[in-house]
């Protein structure tokens, strides 16, 4: 059973999951080097933010669906989410390598509903570090909830807290 009022959490990536501003400049393979942290072939670091990992647990254990919704190579995002050991907990992928998120969303919600999955806009959680996509979001998804990462939460385990308090409402 999904938390009261939401069904979908919608995460950006860069910036957001993690510090790199842009993976899709990176060079693979990805390795892991210690827990949360992948260097490309040129040994750069990507970090995941932290208590991304105890978020994801906390979102599957109530039943929400975990996409991505990313403006990337998706070739690069997914294989840098194989690396820190954190794809398992995303459901769906929305990432495209074009800055309209709110098309990847809408594709995102007719694919549930074809699984007979129907998620209304007001139900969706999208979280991101930057607010440019949100005018589009309201304009031709409707009204998600946008949590701005770094404004609303400073890091995941206070963007659990902010999700707790937005439900409780």
């Amino acid at each position: 059973m999904a938390v009261k009022g939401v069904k979908l959490v919608a995460l950006d990536l860069d910036g957001t999951l993690w510090d790199c501003e842009d993976i899709s400049l990176l060079i693979p393979p990805f390795r892991r080097v210690r827990e949360g942290v992948i260097v490309d072939s040129k040994g750069r670091e990507v970090r995941v933010r932290e208590g991304v990992e105890d978020f994801l647990k906390w979102c599957v254990a109530k039943g929400l669906i975990l996409a991505t919704l990313s403006w990337n190579d998706p070739g690069k995002a997914l294989e840098a989410l194989r690396a820190l050991g954190l794809l398992r907990y995303f459901r769906y992928h929305a990432v495209e390598y074009h800055p309209r998120k709110h098309e990847m969303l809408l594709k995102l919600l007719r694919g549930l509903r074809g699984e007979g999955i129907n998620v209304r806009p007001e139900e969706v959680v999208y979280v991101d570090d930057r607010d440019i996509h949100v005018d589009d979001m309201f304009k031709y998804v409707g009204p998600v909830k946008f949590l701005h990462f770094g404004v609303d939460a400073r890091d995941f385990h206070e963007l659990r807290k902010v999700l707790e308090e937005l439900l409780s409402n």
